[in-house]
């Protein structure tokens, strides 16, 4: 039985891997020497310093008519991640999700753009029989028409790669910007970037990360259903978030009234995309199908991920739930 856990749990936490995207390097002020522990102790403190009525969220103009979202200055959530294996829930991981705002600050070489950026950040940890997790996603959203949308996605551990896309406005002309890289032609022990690839995309074009938060706007403005642009590295997919039912659910940061937000995602109208491509689209986080997301249903903050998760020639369950939050919007309380 332990041989047979084993050979799945290792391509389950690669395939986490995935699921959980992969960045390390944090860009100006906010990152701390890219150590996510320091990282965490830092946003540990700032979490202790903030005033018990947050200060008022910043508001993300997403453009093309869309609803704004409300990004919170210091928020801070933890989940644990368990996939489905044999008919047994097995924990593999822990997941930290923050969001913080603050002044741009520029470095030497780069020039500095005044206003306030926001930074929404997924940290994985995970390890089993040898194998290591250390993943993170991160949405930048900066005060400047390029780029305006920084996402950047790192693994290290047992598998080092980096991802990056870049969306804004190139002499008007929205854009987007992809590359990632490779240990072909570098030296032994290392990465390097491969050549971006550029494109032009829809006004309002959102990255995975953001579109998560527009969970949010979708219940805080009692939609329905909200659609939109979404940049998968060079491919534009259109994303519904529908509405679905409402429940009760448990977690291990109390029991909370959710409501369900379905995202679906089907090609861009206009967009070429093949029968082939189309079957290997991994969804927000890796996630396979339909993504079935349960937030609170007065703020929107996710209590709830689950889907579907590709391992080999299996399809396991995978569920993400909250365990602890500090920083949420006021009304973020579990029901009495």
């Amino acid at each position: 039985m332990v041989v047979f856990e084993a050979s799945l749990l290792i391509p389950a936490l690669q395939a986490l891997g995935r699921f959980f995207g992969l960045f390390l390097h944090v860009f100006g002020a906010t990152s701390v020497d890219g150590d996510p522990v320091q990282a965490a102790i830092g946003l540990q403190e700032a979490v202790a310093s903030v005033p018990s009525t947050p200060p008022a969220p910043l508001e993300f103009d997403t453009g093309a008519g869309q609803p704004k979202i409300l990004i919170p200055r210091s928020e801070r959530l933890t989940y644990r991640a368990y996939l489905d294996i044999a008919f047994v829930t097995q924990s593999v991981g822990t997941v930290t999700q923050t969001c913080r705002v603050e002044e741009q600050r520029g470095g030497v070489l780069t020039p500095v753009v005044q206003g306030e950026a926001a930074t929404v950040q997924l940290y994985a940890k995970g390890k089993y029989f040898g194998y290591s997790l250390q993943s993170t996603i991160e949405s930048r959203i900066l005060p400047q028409d390029w780029p305006h949308i920084l996402y950047l996605v790192t693994s290290e551990g047992s598998e080092r790669r980096r991802r990056e896309v870049m969306v804004g406005r190139v002499e008007s002309v929205h854009t987007s910007s992809y590359r990632s890289d490779t240990n072909k032609n570098a030296p032994e022990g290392t990465r390097i970037w491969r050549d971006a690839r550029q494109r032009q995309v829809p006004e309002g074009t959102l990255d995975m990360l953001s579109a998560v938060l527009m969970a949010r706007t979708l219940v805080r403005e009692e939609r329905e259903k909200i659609v939109f642009p979404l940049i998968d590295k060079t491919r534009v997919w259109q994303l519904t978030l529908e509405r679905g039912e409402e429940r009760r659910m448990e977690t291990g940061a109390g029991a909370f009234d959710v409501v369900e937000v379905i995202l679906n995602a089907a090609p861009y109208p206009g967009e070429e995309i093949d029968q082939e491509k189309l079957d290997q689209f991994e969804g927000v986080f890796g996630i396979h199908g339909t993504i079935h997301l349960w937030v609170e249903k007065k703020t929107g903050v996710a209590v709830r991920i689950q889907g579907d998760l590709p391992v080999g020639p299996l399809t396991l369950g995978i569920d993400v739930v909250l365990d602890s939050y500090s920083g949420t919007p006021p009304g973020f309380v579990p029901t009495k």
